[in-house]
């Protein structure tokens, strides 16, 4: 039998190949050259070829014992005896071109009666397991799941399918609690793509209309959840606020489809927030300023993917997006009074200058 050396980072090693693996199925899978850096970030070296085999070998194993098949025991033979039986792997391998793709895929196997409470977990944790703190959540979800085989296979499973109906933007704390029934209702009509009856308040008039929806997904932006679909009255797409859906139902015997080559990611990744409108224009760079003191919360926390800074004299910063839709930065950029100033684009500084204008106007006549 083939004894493979003993390594204290052995653990870590296998759970960030296999957290690896589960980030880029989405994206067509995980490569050879991508599993090698996720190696030596643990291990501070570049491993062979041979030793990645060797892991993914290890993990599918842990996943199923017999995935590379096993030939019965003299008198244990079932039907079919003397052939190997074949379970399945958990991590697959497809080629395309030259290159050797490895994606997840979902274990049949019984999960936990906790799997429930570890999607609500999971999807609590989310942002920061996209964002900043990936690197620190990744250990706690170590320490959680690693207990048993079947956690760990839970946490894969949950993770790999909220990647397509959940999107997160920024590195914000994301509370699913204080709507924790209508998410799992949610969650359970896009997987088995039910439509959704709801009553929605509308914020402009206080009036509560009555919508039927084909759900894509949920989205989350500075700790605000959103319903994404496409609204049957409106025929288009359309964005609920979760806080303002007094009523939501799964209509049991209805169906749909979800609009060909859809992705949640992409659809929503580079809007700053939930930007309905088929075209949210090209893409622009917004530059900020940030005074010193309000800059400490940009150099922690990421409010948009493409968040960059560059540290100015004074303990100033320079925030730089890149990003569609800008309009909607509007109402945030107004909470931060003077500590922002918009530096780029121009018509946005303008649209900023003319939205306080006018607020200070409304104030002005009611003196």
């Amino acid at each position: 039998m083939v004894r493979y050396p003993r390594t204290g980072t052995q653990p870590e090693t296998l759970v960030k190949i296999l957290i690896t693996v589960i980030e880029k199925t989405p994206s067509g899978g995980a490569t050879l050259e991508d599993l090698q850096e996720a190696y030596a970030e643990i291990n501070d070296r570049r491993p062979s070829v041979r030793t990645i085999y060797r892991l993914i070998r290890r993990l599918n194993l842990f996943f199923d014992p017999l995935c590379y098949g096993e030939t019965p025991d003299p008198g244990e033979e079932p039907e079919g005896a003397g052939e190997p039986v074949m379970g399945e792997k958990a991590i697959c391998s497809r080629r395309c071109g030259s290159k050797t793709y490895y994606i997840f895929r979902r274990v049949k196997s019984d999960q936990p009666g906790g799997a429930h409470d570890a999607t609500m977990l999971l999807l609590g944790m989310y942002p920061q397991l996209r964002g900043a703190m990936k690197s620190s959540i990744e250990a706690a979800m170590r320490s959680i799941f690693r207990q048993t085989l079947s956690g760990l296979s839970t946490f894969a499973g949950i993770l790999s399918e909220l990647e397509q109906m959940v999107y997160v933007s920024g590195a914000f704390p994301a509370d699913p609690a204080k709507s924790e029934a209508m998410i799992r209702e949610i969650l359970r009509a896009i997987r088995e793509r039910k439509k959704v009856r709801l009553n929605y308040l509308r914020t402009y008039d206080g009036a509560v209309t009555k919508r039927v929806v084909e759900p894509h997904g949920l989205l989350c932006r500075l700790n605000n959840w959103y319903l994404t679909g496409r609204c049957t009255q409106r025929r288009q797409r359309r964005v609920f606020l979760l806080l303002n859906i007094k009523e939501l139902e799964v209509i049991e015997n209805s169906s749909y489809r979800m609009p060909p080559g859809f992705s949640l990611k992409e659809s929503y990744r580079d809007v700053w927030g939930t930007w309905t409108e088929n075209e949210s224009g090209e893409l622009e760079t917004v530059r900020l300023r940030v005074r010193a003191g309000p800059a400490e919360r940009f150099r922690h926390n990421l409010f948009h993917e493409s968040q960059q800074t560059k540290e100015l004299p004074g303990g100033e910063l320079e925030v730089i997006y890149r990003l569609t839709a800008a309009q909607e930065m509007i109402p945030w950029l107004m909470s931060w009074s003077d500590a922002i100033e918009v530096l780029e684009p121009a018509w946005l500084r303008e649209q900023l200058i003319n939205n306080l204008q006018e607020t200070l106007r409304y104030y002005r006549q009611k003196q």
